[in-house]
């Protein structure tokens, strides 16, 4: 798990990525929130399914095709007992913050939105292109010598399917945006999907920017020049005049 540092405004995010189902990344998540000590920690699931993982009864995990080729590649790299579902890294993370009382959130896309998201970007035919591909993995294994290769070639197979792709943008969106909407905190850890980190990493370092950006237009001391004597407005009798309420 790799971590990455973003100062925005007043608030500290530090983006931690995980590999989904990897036993390891419990330990390397406690460690994380013990010395970070976030004021909120963000995951990347849907607002709904915080509870539904901290809620979960022990019984076998409900899994998509595709969580068990993942499943099944991974595990030949790592072993039976290297993996498990729910994911480690958010159980832990999950189990943690509510012992501590640290605020827990999902910053993905809530079901309603996925479900939006999904039926406007992705056709029938991608649908089918995506099962073949799906038939092919389930044969043949997805390529990789490492968890991350496992991740990330199974990943960029399917964003080659342009829907697929739109959706996991929209995805990323909806990260960043939740993420912002908690900018009043000062220290928040985000948990985020390793393929989707990168993405939201350069839409935050360019939001950042511009966030900065605006926030110094707003601190300068603005200027007139009046007969070419130049007037702080900050320190003017003119601040307390209408001239200072015009725009250039």
């Amino acid at each position: 798990m790799d971590s990455q540092e973003i100062q925005f405004g007043d608030t500290k995010i530090r983006i931690l990525s995980t590999i989904k189902g990897l036993v390891s990344e419990a330990k390397i998540v406690e460690t994380e929130i013990e010395l970070f000590e976030p004021d909120l920690v963000a995951l990347s699931l849907g607002p709904d399914e915080i509870d539904g993982t901290r809620k979960w009864d022990g019984q076998p995990y409900d899994m998509s095709g595709w969580d068990e080729i993942y499943g099944l590649s991974l595990r030949k790299i790592v072993g039976k007992d290297g993996i498990k579902l729910p994911p480690p890294s958010f159980t832990k993370a999950i189990e943690i913050s509510d012992f501590k009382g640290i605020e827990i959130i999902g910053i993905d896309m809530d079901e309603e939105a996925f479900t939006d998201s999904y039926t406007s970007n992705i056709s029938t035919w991608q649908l089918y292109k995506r099962g073949r591909l799906e038939r092919h993995m389930a044969k043949n294994g997805i390529e990789g010598d490492t968890p991350e290769e496992i991740v990330n070639n199974m990943e960029s197979s399917i964003r080659e399917i342009q829907g697929f792709a739109k959706l996991e943008d929209a995805r990323v969106r909806a990260m960043y945006q939740n993420l912002i909407d908690n900018l009043g905190k000062q220290r928040i850890l985000a948990i985020i999907d390793l393929t989707n980190v990168e993405k939201l990493k350069q839409t935050l370092d360019m939001k950042k920017h511009k966030f900065h950006e605006l926030s110094n237009q707003r601190t300068e001391p603005k200027s007139v020049n009046i007969t070419n004597v130049n007037y702080n407005i900050k320190d003017s009798v003119i601040n307390r005049s209408d001239l200072s309420h015009k725009k250039d």
